[in-house]
């Protein structure tokens, strides 16, 4: 039970957050961010102890909790780009620049835990993590092609990163997926499938709010990728994502 008592805290510091959280983000916000954040991470650790067999489960639990980690530095990493990216100083875009390089390298290190994680508890591993990457590879191809194309994104200097971190993303994704067809739809496969294509949808949604053409970002409403529904939209799929793959641990 206590693992939902960190759920309702971090809940309620979402919510707080999406209150304080504009498009130059502030101090109070990231404040509110990291008790979130902060929340997911002290739910996976009372899931691991309270596993009465936590002894089968200890390493995968781990690593899971590793990647939960790599989250919070991730996600509060590329709030302060948001702020450096606002602040009127010789540098501030630079300094931007390295703390988005920055977040994308810790979020990859943490799906890569997740994917570990999730592949020492699979038989007959070997094909499964190389078919699912080369899958992954694929969907990735698709998923650059329409938002380069299509709709017209710019990553420019980011492209290399954001395709390297989409790749590790996807994996996970369609490694989740595998591993329940060729194991079982228990509880904790498809929590951690559901987080993972959460995690998914809220970095797309992020990528728009990074890369999309100048044009949108003179458009007023919704449809601005800077808007506060997209902000909103963004954090709460990426908290979704995070509480369901800490609350697999309970049940892996």
């Amino acid at each position: 039970m206590t693992s939902y008592v960190f759920l309702a805290i971090g809940v309620l510091a979402l919510i707080a957050f999406c209150v304080k959280r504009d498009k130059r983000s502030s101090a109070v916000a990231i404040t509110f961010k990291t008790i979130a954040s902060m929340s997911f991470i002290a739910m996976a650790i009372t899931a691991v102890v309270s596993r009465n067999n936590v002894d089968q489960v200890l390493i995968p639990a781990l690593l899971t909790t590793g990647g939960l980690v790599c989250g919070l530095i991730g996600d509060i990493t590329l709030d302060f780009k948001i702020m450096l990216k606002n602040r009127a100083y010789e540098g501030a875009e630079k300094d931007a620049d390295i703390m988005t390089y920055l977040g994308m390298a810790v979020f990859g290190v943490g799906h890569i835990l997740y994917i570990i994680a999730n592949a020492l508890r699979s038989p007959s591993v070997g094909l499964g993590l190389l078919f699912s990457a080369l899958i992954a590879i694929g969907l990735v191809a698709v998923i650059f092609i329409l938002s380069i194309f299509v709709m017209k994104m710019r990553f420019g200097k980011f492209l290399i990163p954001s395709v390297c971190y989409a790749v590790l993303l996807s994996w996970f994704v369609v490694f989740s997926i595998w591993r329940i067809a060729t194991t079982s739809a228990a509880v904790g496969n498809v929590l951690l499938l559901i987080g993972s294509i959460m995690f998914i949808i809220s970095d797309l949604i992020l990528s728009m709010t990074y890369f999309s053409k100048p044009e949108d970002y003179e458009k007023t409403g919704v449809s601005n990728p800077e808007s506060k529904f997209m902000i909103v939209a963004n954090h709460t799929t990426y908290y979704i994502a995070q509480f369901l793959i800490a609350l697999a641990i309970l049940y892996i």
